[in-house]
Order: structure tokens, then C-alpha cells, then sequence
């Protein structure tokens, strides 16, 4: 998975080979095969392993405000630690600079990156929301405001190559007051 990520990441989806995973990862192209058919399901898997990476904070039991305010301020962090990091602004590059990676596989990435993620957020809301710990009765609106509000105008800073104005150790003190102000909302 880590060499796939890897590939994935620094020279594209298009660079990403069974051949050139197993190669990297030193195994057979036979053991890689017997975990992963093919090459866009190991693609699906590096994709839900991040994910799932974000939002593990909110696997544990939630029994009050302050229970909920660390596990969102936990995915918080994480996510913008990723965001913000040199493999994400590789893998935005890459899709940008590899106009050869099909349609539906961009659609693919898209949707098990960022949209399964989000859905898992919205899910989280809903529930923490539903057991009275935050008032949230919007989670699909309320979770795209979340990612907003954390990220700001960071993401089109980065997208147009420019240095964000946050750096690495300010995102805990950012990711607070973001927390802080979103659950007062």
C-alpha cells in the first residue's frame, strides 16, 4: 500500500503499475495480484486508507461536549496536517500536470478521497447531533462549512502556488479556534 501510495502521489496515476508497485514494494507482481485484482483496486484501497486515516478519531465513543470537541478537533488536525503537507501538494500537482489520467478514475479518486471523508464527517455530526452533544441539524452543509472554515484561503493559496499563511506550527492553535468557532455556530 505504502509503494502504491508513493507512485500515486510523486509521479501519478498513470505512472501506477502492478508491475511498478510490486517493484518498489519488493514483492512478486503474483502477491500483489492476490490482494489487489487490479490496478484501480489498489488505487481504491491507497484512497479509503487515507480516508479512514482522517476520520479515526470519531471511532471511539462520544459521551460529552468535550469528548466531541477533541475528536473533531483531532480530524481537524489531521486533515489540515495533510492538506498542508509536501505528499498533498505533490498529489495536486500530479493531477493537474497528468491530463492523462482517465475521467472516471479522477471521479474514482474523487470520490473515495474527499467525498467518503466528508460523508464520514457528515455521518459523525449527525450522530454526536442526535445524542444532544452539539447542535447540528444541517451535517451535509455543516461539514462543507467545517472544511471552509479550516482551511481558508490556504487551499486556492496553494493551488496557485503560493506559500500558505499558515505554517505547520500554527495548526494547532488555528484548528482550536476553528473547532471553538464551528460548534458555536
Amino acid at each position: 500500500m505504502q509503494a502504491a501510495r508513493q507512485i500515486l502521489l510523486f509521479e501519478g496515476a498513470s505512472a501506477l503499475t502492478m508491475e511498478a508497485v510490486a517493484g518498489k514494494a519488493g514483492v512478486s507482481k503474483a502477491t500483489l495480484y492476490s490482494r489487489f485484482g487490479n490496478r484501480n483496486l489498489l488505487i481504491e484501497a491507497v484512497l479509503r486508507a487515507q480516508s479512514d486515516f482522517f476520520v479515526e478519531s470519531f471511532s471511539g465513543s462520544v459521551q460529552n461536549a468535550a469528548q466531541a470537541f477533541a475528536a473533531l478537533e483531532a480530524f481537524s488536525l489531521r486533515l489540515l496536517q495533510y492538506l498542508f503537507s509536501e505528499d498533498h501538494l505533490w498529489l495536486m500537482k500530479t493531477l493537474q500536470g497528468h491530463q492523462d489520467i482517465p475521467a472516471d478514475l479522477r471521479e474514482r479518486m474523487y470520490e473515495l478521497g474527499p467525498v467518503a471523508t466528508c460523508i464520514q464527517v457528515e455521518a459523525w455530526l449527525a450522530q454526536v447531533h442526535q445524542h444532544g452533544l452539539i447542535h447540528c441539524p444541517q451535517p451535509d452543509f455543516s461539514a462543507e462549512l467545517l472544511y471552509g472554515m479550516l482551511v481558508g484561503m490556504d487551499m486556492l493559496r496553494t493551488l496557485f502556488q503560493q506559500a500558505p499563511k499558515r505554517k505547520p506550527a500554527d495548526l494547532p492553535g488555528h484548528v482550536r479556534t476553528v473547532v471553538t468557532l464551528f460548534l458555536q455556530l
